[in-house]
């Protein structure tokens, strides 16, 4: 168990932080790095052998309480009963991280009507029904929340074969901004980060295939490196936390200047 005098958000210790995909990657490292300041974590996956197993080991390094909750987030219903299986199992939720995501590369040439709506309802409809899942509980009982939604610099920068996981992401950056003018009055404060390329399992598969050429990108990228998951979960606990009190809106750009 981390000590309290060592813990660089103490203000963390006990709140309740739920993390949508949080099994591994992103979600993974940001539910781990509150787990670590003394927070109570929910992972949420689609997947729940996956979730269970990252919430055993969560638990065995930090000693914080942690749970699995089985969540398709592109299903509305779930993403009500998420909320409510947080505040059943620990009395509440004071954060939300919507980091769920789907990505595949589609030319838009060759979308389905299916493609359209699985991206439209994990990167869009699931932050949109999430959030009002918490905003809903957290104002009818007169508590402040958080909401940290991860988009990606996709959403401001196409690529090929990105057309849907770009406009899915631009939309949720407009989305953010949305969330943080209703709900900002009712003491909810909403930001995101946008990471670049990131250091996971995924990126690193297609590194090996080829996919992706590593020296051409590393050398394209000013800091000539790709971000760690740390980097992209310290961001995120800093916009949690009241040091960042007075943003709202904002979606804070993670990526050593790839975008630039």
């Amino acid at each position: 168990m981390t000590d309290s005098t060592s813990r660089t958000y103490p203000e963390f210790d006990g709140k309740v932080v739920v993390v949508t995909g949080g099994s591994a990657g992103i979600g993974r490292a940001i539910a781990s790095a509150f787990a670590h300041n003394g927070a109570k974590v929910i992972v949420a996956g689609r997947n729940f052998e996956t979730a269970s197993r990252a919430v055993a080991e969560i638990a065995r390094d930090t000693g914080a309480q942690a749970l699995a909750v089985q969540t398709d987030v592109g299903v509305p219903e779930q993403c009500d009963a998420l909320i409510d299986a947080a505040v059943k199992h620990f009395g509440g939720v004071d954060i939300l991280v919507n980091n769920a995501a789907y990505f595949a590369l589609i030319p838009l040439l060759d979308v389905s009507a299916e493609d359209s709506l699985r991206f439209l309802d994990i990167n869009f409809r699931g932050p949109l029904f999430c959030g009002r899942a918490l905003a809903r509980w957290a104002t009818a009982n007169r508590r402040p929340g958080v909401i940290v939604n991860v988009s990606s610099i996709s959403g401001a920068r196409p690529a090929p074969g990105c057309g849907l996981y770009s406009a899915t992401k631009a939309a949720l950056n407009s989305l953010t901004k949305s969330m943080a003018l209703e709900w900002s009055p009712k003491r909810i404060r909403v930001n995101g980060v946008a990471p670049g390329h990131v250091d996971t399992e995924g990126v690193k598969e297609d590194f090996k295939t080829g996919r992706l050429d590593y020296e051409a990108m590393i050398g394209a990228i000013p800091a000539r490196r790709i971000a760690a998951v740390s980097d992209i979960a310290d961001i995120v606990l800093f916009l949690a936390s009241e040091r960042s009190r007075h943003v709202a809106g904002a979606t804070v750009t993670i990526d050593g200047g790839e975008s630039l």
